[in-house]
């Protein structure tokens, strides 16, 4: 059955995109509370505006206008330029239709009073407004648990128990740091910043999300609509909460594959489908890449017949080159035993990930995933994440997901 309903979505898709596809003209319009407030940044959901293009919207007298033509319906996300920058921000989502869509902006606040709002006189809006609506009755219900797990969160943090002692040592010397000294500071954050109660305290936290997510997800399956389609889409490809990814797979399979056939957003789907299997003993899957002089190759080209370590990261991922650099004297000790390490960097800009290598000293080949061309994230599961790693043998079976380096030497060991 499931491989039916991805043939037809494929055998769809041609014929969509040619005669079903029509443009698209949404006038926004937006009121930003905070005066001092300069910009707004509009980029397409499920994409990563740390490494994807995005609109930007002057805010002038704490109004802004814009006209956002498509090829087709899409679903956009906005935010300000500010928040963006600072790494903590408030997001909200419309869809973008031949209508009128109003953003209000209130001023960055405690609690739950400071969300955007939307408004719009259009059909696919409307139904995502409903949606919204549903979701504040079911969080209403949520709320208690979720405060409830803030308080014991700020709790452990105000004793310093949050974290392990290196990430409140490091994010002090942040404060005042810049330029070379930020960057090198940033990489000394370990991958896996909890402490033992932090990680329980998270691992509740994310229980108790799955639930409400899931809970969530009901309202798809009762009210087909496009933002269905968009949310699921990007929920496939997160693997942020397992059953949450479960349930929607589960929605996208049963309730929305034979949906607006041909869409693009089915294709974000069955990439996330597809890395939902990438699992330890099960085999590798294999994508186009940006070779090393720059032409699109097979990955598994690069690699056949040896033990390798799929290294994806980015050059303003601290946690992934803190982890590169302890995988270096590791290659060095198995490199002539049949052990490889290929490296996939997710930047916007050419010349980071080289300058980043270089003063790493990673000596692997590294390659570029320019602004997600090839979608190697969305493929592997990682989507908004900055990166990761597999682990596979000469058969191009995975022997571990983002190991960290003792486990990795460990298994190297066994193997070779």
């Amino acid at each position: 059955m499931m491989k039916q309903l991805f043939l037809a979505v494929a055998l769809l898709l041609p014929a969509f995109c040619m005669s079903s596809a029509q443009p698209v003209t949404c006038h926004i319009t937006g009121e930003v509370e905070d005066k001092e407030e300069k910009q707004v940044i509009l980029y397409e959901l499920g994409t990563d505006p740390r490494v994807n293009d995005f609109i930007t919207v002057n805010i002038q007298n704490g109004r802004f206008s814009y006209d956002l033509n498509t090829d087709i319906l899409r679903c956009y996300e906005v935010v300000l330029l500010s928040e963006f920058k600072r790494g903590s921000m408030r997001v909200a989502n419309f869809i973008v239709e031949n209508a009128n869509v109003h953003i209000v902006i209130p001023r960055a606040a405690d609690g739950d009073d400071d969300a955007f709002r939307i408004e719009s006189d259009g059909k696919e809006n409307r139904m995502k407004i409903k949606y919204s609506t549903y979701k504040d009755s079911i969080y209403s219900s949520y709320k208690p648990k979720f405060l409830r797990k803030a308080a014991q969160r700020d709790s452990l943090d105000k004793a310093r128990q949050y974290f392990k002692p290196i990430v409140y040592e490091v994010y002090e010397k942040l404060k005042c740091a810049q330029g070379a000294q930020r960057d090198s500071l940033l990489q000394l954050f370990p991958q896996d910043g909890f402490s033992e109660l932090g990680r329980k305290t998270e691992a509740e936290y994310g229980a108790l999300m799955d639930d409400y997510h899931v809970e969530l997800a009901k309202w798809y399956e009762n009210h087909r609509c496009f933002y269905g389609l968009a949310e699921i889409s990007r929920g496939v490809a997160s693997n942020q909460f397992s059953r949450t990814q479960e349930k929607y797979i589960e929605l996208y399979l049963n309730h929305y594959a034979d949906y607006m056939a041909g869409h693009p957003y089915h294709q974000k789907a069955s990439y996330g489908v597809a890395a939902s299997r990438l699992q330890v003993g099960k085999p590798y899957i294999d994508y186009e890449v940006r070779g090393p002089n720059g032409n699109t190759v097979r990955l598994s080209s690069l690699y056949k017949g040896k033990v390798v370590f799929i290294d994806l990261w980015a050059s303003w991922c601290g946690p992934c080159r803190r982890h590169a650099k302890a995988v270096v004297p590791i290659y060095e000790k198995y490199k002539d035993k049949g052990f490889q390490v290929i490296g996939i960097a997710r930047e916007k800009e050419t010349g980071r990930m080289e300058a980043a290598a270089k003063q790493d000293g990673y000596p692997w080949p590294n390659l570029l995933e320019l602004n997600d061309q090839h979608h190697v994230w969305l493929k592997n599961g990682l989507n908004q994440s900055g990166g990761g790693g597999f682990l596979i043998d000469e058969k191009g079976t995975i022997l571990a997901i983002s190991p960290e380096p003792d486990e990795l030497e460990k298994i190297l060991n066994e193997q070779l």
